[in-house]
């Protein structure tokens, strides 16, 4: 198998990737995209020719033979060719299928002006348990394309990609003000650059240069981690019906249950602390000091057990305990989640 390697040393790599197939996987969907338009604009830079030197299959389209009739001929006026296969989900991909894809990604090698990428949405790939131990079908694609692992980035990066995101619009914004950013719209990047976009042109078209956070509340649009909010606040209310139809769609969007209980159990743990603290006197600033919140979040949290007693959050987090164990021994299988909703 391949070395898996990270985003930014696949960056290193852009202009120097013929004759080699890519799998870009992990959670952050938005640099997958922008290092497949930076490996374009590398490969196929005359949009003249991008129907013979920049293709693009999506998954209704895929098959194994489609791919070795794109890659057989030589790239049209150009020394290179970029294709993309785009929307496969591995997780539902049956083990033959896959077999295939590897036979005809191995016959690269014999065409060796093309550069191919797979380009797999966050959650459509079994990824194993990273670095030690990836999942059957990551090796097997490991076997023919080196694998690109596009972490989630962390709240400093993204505060810190914030800023340069503004800059290249030509508005400047604190370091504090971008984490404020952040925590007020959310770590998704697709989102974050639009909204750094509204609040941006907001600025310059009042005339300045130059944004704050009053400029961030008035304009962008705030996002938190509704999903694992909406079924934590719901459970503790008592509002089964509320927090079954939070897990439906969760199930819908085929969210590990694994994933859910993570984030169900991340979530009710810092609530129950925040209630501990603010039983104990502290104040919201203290609050978000002692748990390294943003202070923004740590208001969230605050408001959400307003009305929660410490107890109730502390039978919450034991039950929670007990799914979670119970979710790790299953398959696949959302009933402990159910049953934790349904015992509240």
């Amino acid at each position: 198998m391949n070395s898996i390697i990270s985003e930014s040393e696949y960056r290193k790599l852009i202009g120097k990737t013929a004759g080699r197939a890519f799998l870009f996987f992990g959670e952050e969907d938005y640099l997958k995209s922008y290092d497949i338009k930076a490996t374009r604009e590398k490969i196929c830079p005359d949009p003249s020719f991008a129907v013979f030197n920049d293709i693009t299959i999506d998954a209704l389209d895929f098959t194994p033979d489609k791919l070795l009739d794109v890659m057989t001929p030589p790239p049209m006026m150009a020394d290179e060719r970029l294709i993309v296969i785009r929307g496969l989900d591995f997780t539902a991909m049956k083990a033959g299928d896959t077999e295939a894809l590897v036979e005809a990604l191995a016959l690269l090698s014999e065409y060796d002006y093309n550069t191919v990428i797979l380009h797999v949405a966050a959650g459509l790939i079994d990824e194993g348990y990273l670095p030690k131990r990836p999942s059957t079908v990551l090796k097997k694609l490991g076997e023919v394309a080196t694998p690109v692992h596009f972490q989630a980035s962390s709240d400093r990066q993204l505060a810190a990609w914030a800023g340069k995101h503004f800059a290249h619009l030509g508005v400047t914004v604190d370091p504090a003000d971008c984490a404020y950013l952040v925590a007020f719209a959310g770590k998704s990047m697709f989102l974050l650059a639009n909204e750094i976009e509204k609040v941006a042109y907001y600025v310059l078209a009042k005339g300045q240069n130059h944004a704050t956070s009053e400029d961030i509340r008035t304009v962008a649009v705030a996002a938190v981690d509704t999903d694992a909010f909406a079924l934590s606040n719901a459970i503790l209310a008592g509002r089964t019906a509320e927090a079954l139809d939070a897990l439906s769609v969760l199930k819908f969007e085929r969210t590990e249950p694994t994933v859910i209980m993570g984030e169900l159990s991340r979530t009710l743990c810092d609530m129950q602390a925040v209630r501990l603290f603010l039983d104990a006197g502290k104040s919201i600033k203290e609050v978000a000091a002692a748990l390294k919140l943003h202070e923004y979040k740590a208001g969230l949290l605050a408001k959400a057990v307003a009305k929660t007693d410490a107890a109730r959050l502390s039978r919450a987090v034991e039950l929670c305990t007990v799914a979670d164990a119970a979710v790790k021994r299953s398959s696949g299988d959302y009933t402990a989640i159910e049953k934790l909703i349904c015992s509240l």
